[in-house]
């Protein structure tokens, strides 16, 4: 597959457009998460709010306890109650207030609420965006996308971070401008999408959830976002699993009752639980967060070398992300992890060995090979674990459960990741050289336990994934009531029909009656 298809599929080139344009959202994401990274490093915001080692580690890990609430609760029944798109808008509306409130002259104690308020759009965010995403893009391709808009998006976001905060690094008057100012950059790029939003349209899946007395609003939405018309067999073919499987799905209680009640349903929530820590589990968060830091520990303190280390290590991570686009769907989640935790934990058992063999940092050669190897560990995650997870963590799940599944899901991500970040500056303090013993432990771990554990999800479509896990195949199942057939024709007939007012309209000028299906 030569890389215009890949990235432009011809029969999928809206889809593809459309979907991209959702890295400004993962971007803000990814941001705000990587600007932290330079901003516990600057001198000026250390003296303003006092910042010792347990300072440090609550400014990096409190908005995860705000996403976690986001993950638990609130984004999952957002994105459920006002669509994809209206979850997204107000998320990063959200983000926007946190941020103002942290750029401000304030007391430590107005910074962590800004962090909260912060950290909670952020959950939100990556819900809806992650939703959105798997139940718009195609199924060949469904790994590819999700992946590419996660984590592509996350790493430009950290990229546009690093250079901006290494860019103002230099400026040190007025008292706290460098920060602040680079703080500020990120709400323009959440704005940029809240405009180009509109130009959206809804998932044709929560349409079709949410409005089944009118199919034909999730038809046509979906054939509007595969190029072609209601009555393409590809776009029939997919509105029939649609259909079928919501026909059958009728039957079971949705949302968080559904998911807790049925056991089958309660051993999915598991494997999407530890889909989404396997993300975090090797402590790619403590070493992302607190990279400067680290670099500087390791004899990289001369001027702004650690910065600009953080900031080469930005740029290559947001190329190999495309390492993911590219093999996903062709060699399976499953493979890509196991390669990913491999080569990280290789990396890892280097990095420990020179750590405690020179804990005084006086020897060259070992610092440039413990650099190298920070960057292996950083590159692979970009294109294993880092956006892998989260496409598992999207597709297993049946429609009227996906949205509170993938958010409990997400616990398992912010579980790890505070574990980990909040305790790691004291304990690298303490522990010192030997402290990345532990995270080439964690990766060992996780690799045996994806060999064992982890199921294959690659070309399954969403409305048929429950056949993988034992279960009755929804559409299968679905196909025996006699009201799937039903539903499919009166929505290509009014479909049909809409589309047919449409047509003579571009000849007439004639205004036909449209149910428009869109946000």
């Amino acid at each position: 597959m030569g890389l215009t298809q890949t990235f432009l599929p011809q029969k999928d080139r809206y889809a593809a457009l459309l979907l991209y344009g959702l890295v400004f959202c993962t971007c803000f994401n990814g941001y705000d998460a990587g600007i932290m990274t330079v901003i516990l490093a600057d001198k000026q915001f250390i003296q303003y709010y006092g910042i010792d080692a347990n300072r440090t580690g609550l400014i990096a890990s409190i908005p995860w306890a705000a996403t976690g609430l986001a993950q638990l609760f609130v984004g999952g029944s957002l994105a459920n109650w006002v669509g994809r798109l209206w979850a997204l808008r107000i998320s990063i509306s959200v983000m926007i207030i946190g941020v103002i409130i942290q750029v401000v002259p304030n007391t430590f104690a107005v910074l962590i609420v800004g962090r909260l308020i912060t950290g909670l759009g952020f959950g939100s965010v990556y819900i809806a965006t992650n939703l959105y995403v798997a139940e718009c893009a195609p199924t060949s391709l469904r790994g590819s996308f999700v992946g590419t808009v996660s984590q592509f998006g996350y790493q430009l976001g950290t990229l546009i971070a690093f250079w901006a905060g290494y860019g103002m690094s230099g400026y040190k008057s007025p008292f706290n401008i460098a920060w602040r100012v680079s703080n500020v950059i990120q709400i323009p790029i959440g704005l940029a999408f809240i405009f180009l939003s509109f130009l959206y349209p809804e998932s044709p899946r929560w349409l079709l959830e949410k409005t089944p007395d009118d199919p034909s609003r999730a038809l046509s939405t979906l054939s509007r976002i595969r190029s072609g018309s209601p009555d393409d067999e590809r776009v029939k073919e997919e509105f029939h699993e649609l259909v079928a499987s919501h026909e059958f799905r009728r039957q079971y209680t949705p949302g968080y009752l559904g998911l807790l009640k049925n056991a089958a349903m309660r051993k999915r929530l598991c494997y999407g639980f530890y889909a989404m820590a396997l993300q975090q589990f090797g402590g790619i968060a403590a070493l992302t967060m607190y990279a400067t830091l680290i670099y500087e520990s390791l004899g990289w303190n001369q001027g702004r070398q650690a910065l600009a280390i953080n900031g080469i290590q930005a740029v290559l991570q947001l190329l190999i992300v495309l390492v993911n686009t590219f093999t996903v769907d062709r060699f399976g989640r499953k493979s890509l992890l196991i390669w990913g935790f491999t080569i990280q934990s290789a990396a890892l058992l280097i990095l420990s060995s020179l750590t405690t063999s020179f804990p005084e940092n006086n020897n060259k050669a070992a610092a440039v090979v413990e650099i190298a190897m920070f960057f292996i560990v950083g590159l692979t995650y970009c294109w294993s674990n880092g956006p892998v997870t989260p496409a598992i963590a999207t597709e297993i799940f049946p429609q009227h459960v996906r949205d509170k599944a993938f958010g409990l899901s997400l616990l398992g991500q912010t579980a790890c990741l505070l574990a980990l970040t909040q305790p790691w500056p004291k304990f690298n303090s303490e522990v010192g050289p030997k402290s990345y013993w532990l995270l080439f432990g964690l990766n060992v771990i996780a690799l045996i336990s994806v060999v064992v554990i982890l199921p294959e999800t690659k070309g399954i479509s969403l409305e048929r994934m429950d056949k993988l896990f034992g279960q009755v195949d929804n559409v299968a199942a679905g196909e025996q009531n006699t009201m799937t057939a039903k539903i499919e024709d009166a929505a290509l007939g009014h479909a049909t029909h809409i589309e047919g007012d449409l047509r003579d309209f571009e000849k007439t000028g004639a205004r036909p009656h449209v149910n428009e299906a869109t946000s």
